[in-house]
C-alpha cells in the first residue's frame, strides 16, 4: 500500500471521528433540553377592578346663561354697559324715556279724582232726595241708589293707573343677576316692544362642558359620576361631574343617522386659562365592582374553550376557566381559579399538563 493511500485512509478515519463526536454532541444536548424544566412567569390571580374610561368632544360654557327681556313697551333713553363689561345683579342695564308714561299717569290721576268726585256727589244729591221726601211724608220709603256705573269707571282708571305705575317703575333695566354681558341687542333712540329679548349675562365664574354621547357609551355614564376636561387651548386638567344626561337620544344635526345623548359636566373651578367657547374632550371613568382577575396573557383557548395553566408545587395544571368582562390588561375569571392562584404569563405555549416548570 503507497504512502498516500494509507494518508487517505487515515484522514477518513479523523472525519468519521469528528463526526460521530458531533452527533453524541446534539443527542446530548436534545435530551439534556428534553428533561430540563421548561422555565416560566407567573401572576397571581387576584381580586379588583376593571377600569374603562368612555370619552366624548365638547365645549365650554357659562354654567348659567340669563336672557333680559324689555319689561315694558318704549323708547330707548341711555344705554349704560357693554358687551364684556361685567355686571352685578340690580345694576342699571339702559334706561327707558317715560315723559309721556308720566303724562298720561297725572291725567289718568286726575279723572279718578274726577270720577269719585261725581260719585259722592250722586251720593250726596240721592241722599238730600230722600231727606226732603221724609219732610213730605215720614213714612216714605229711601229709593236705592245705583253707583255700579261711577264704580266701574273708577276701577277701570284705577287698572290704568297700577299699568302706568308698573311701566314708570320699570324705567330702569336692571341686571337679573351678576355675570358678563355676552349679548345687548340695545341702541339709545330705539324702540323696544314689550317682551323682546335685549340682552344676554352670563356667569363665567363657573362653567360647564356641552356634549354628545353616542348610544353605546350613554347605557354606561349616570349623573354625578366624575369626569375630567382637558383641551388644546390649555394645560391643566379640570375635574367636575355629569350634572345632566337628557332623556332621549337625538340626532346631533340633520345630516346624521346616528342618535346620541345630550350631556352637561359641571367643573368643580374654574380658571384664567379657560374660556367659554374652547373645545374640550370629557373622559369619564365608569365604576366597576370588585372582581376575580387574571391578567390577559394568562388566559389561551383551544375552541371555544378558555384555560389557564397554574403552577402547583412546581407542576404545571391546567385548568378550564369561565371568563367574564375584559379590559386592556387584565381578564376576568368568572370560574376554573381562586384569588391567589398562580397562573403562567409567559412560556405556556410549550406546557403540557402535569409538567414539572421552574418559576423565573
Amino acid at each position: 500500500m503507497s504512502r498516500l493511500s494509507k494518508w487517505l485512509r487515515k484522514k477518513r478515519f479523523w472525519f468519521a471521528v469528528v463526526a460521530l463526536a458531533v452527533v453524541a454532541l446534539i443527542a446530548v444536548n436534545v435530551l439534556s433540553a428534553m428533561n430540563r424544566e421548561p422555565e416560566v412567569k407567573v401572576a397571581a390571580v387576584e381580586t379588583g377592578k376593571i377600569v374603562e374610561q368612555i370619552y366624548a368632544n365638547g365645549r365650554l360654557e357659562p354654567a348659567r346663561t340669563v336672557k333680559v327681556y324689555a319689561p315694558a313697551s318704549g323708547l330707548v333713553e341711555e344705554v349704560m354697559v357693554k358687551p364684556g363689561d361685567t355686571v352685578e345683579e340690580g345694576q342699571i342695564l339702559f334706561t327707558l324715556d317715560m315723559e309721556q308714561v308720566r303724562d298720561q299717569l297725572e291725567k289718568e290721576r286726575i279723572n279718578l279724582q274726577l270720577v269719585e268726585a261725581e260719585r259722592e256727589a250722586a251720593r250726596k244729591q240721592h241722599f238730600e232726595r230722600f231727606r226732603q221726601a221724609r219732610l213730605a211724608d215720614p213714612n216714605a220709603e229711601p229709593e236705592e241708589l245705583d253707583l255700579t256705573a261711577h264704580d266701574l269707571r273708577i276701577r277701570s282708571i284705577q287698572l290704568t293707573i297700577e299699568s302706568l305705575e308698573k311701566r314708570l317703575a320699570n324705567r330702569q333695566v336692571t341686571a337679573p343677576a351678576d355675570g358678563v354681558v355676552t349679548r345687548l341687542a340695545v341702541n339709545a333712540g330705539q324702540m323696544l316692544a314689550e317682551g323682546s329679548e335685549i340682552a344676554t349675562i352670563a356667569d363665567v365664574s363657573r362653567l360647564k362642558v356641552a356634549a354628545r354621547l353616542n348610544e353605546l357609551d350613554a347605557g354606561k355614564a349616570q349623573p354625578g359620576m366624575r369626569a375630567v376636561v382637558t383641551g388644546e387651548a390649555f394645560s391643566g386638567r379640570y375635574e367636575g361631574s355629569i350634572s345632566y344626561l337628557a332623556p332621549v337620544a337625538e340626532a346631533s344635526d340633520t345630516s346624521s343617522r346616528d342618535a346620541s345623548v345630550e350631556m352637561e359636566v359641571s367643573l368643580d373651578q374654574a380658571s384664567p386659562e379657560l374660556r367659554p367657547g374652547y373645545n374640550v374632550t370629557v373622559e369619564i371613568e365608569i365604576p366597576d365592582k370588585e372582581r376575580l382577575l387574571a391578567p390577559i396573557e394568562a388566559v389561551r383557548y383551544d375552541g371555544e374553550q378558555a384555560y389557564v395553566f397554574m403552577v402547583r408545587d412546581d407542576v404545571a395544571v391546567k385548568a378550564q376557566v369561565t371568563t367574564g368582562k375584559e379590559g386592556d390588561e387584565r381578564i376576568e375569571l368568572l370560574s376554573g381559579a381562586a384569588e391567589g392562584d398562580l397562573v403562567v404569563t409567559e412560556g405556556g405555549e410549550r406546557l403540557r399538563d402535569g409538567v414539572r416548570v421552574k418559576v423565573k
